[in-house]
């Protein structure tokens, strides 16, 4: 291996010049820029990442809320309706029997509250006959 002092030479991969000096600070800056804008672009990934996570958040929530008005008891309410049908065919201790039923069965409670005025005269009826 040669080095030459005088003429800033020198052989193989020690050899550099002024000029190189130079294109090392460039390199450097090029380094440092590339460097931020993959954390500009990390911090976008992060940012569009808690988005999503809020976002998710968010539709829990609102599903969360529909169970609970779902779950929500409904058996006073349909203690009153059971009760609002007393007519002189129904006596009370057999509209509490029904009841006592809507409320063992919770599918036939709920076909029984959404039917009109009408059809939860009739149901009674049905009820007593077997």
């Amino acid at each position: 291996m040669a080095l030459v002092v005088g003429k800033n030479m020198a052989t193989r991969s020690f050899a550099r010049i002024f000029a190189d000096n130079e294109d090392v600070e460039e390199v450097r800056t090029k380094a440092y820029s590339f460097g931020t804008s993959k954390h500009k672009r990390k911090n976008t990934q992060e940012s569009f990442i808690n988005e999503q996570i809020k976002f998710v958040g968010e539709q829990l929530s609102k599903i969360a809320n529909a169970l609970e008005q779902f779950i929500e008891d409904k058996t006073p309410h349909l203690y009153g309706e059971v009760i609002s049908m007393e007519v002189e065919i129904f006596d009370d201790d057999f509209l509490c029997s029904v009841f006592d039923y809507l409320v063992g069965c919770k599918f036939e409670a709920k076909a029984f509250l959404a039917k009109n005025t009408k059809h939860r005269k009739i149901w009674p009826k049905k009820f007593s006959q077997g």
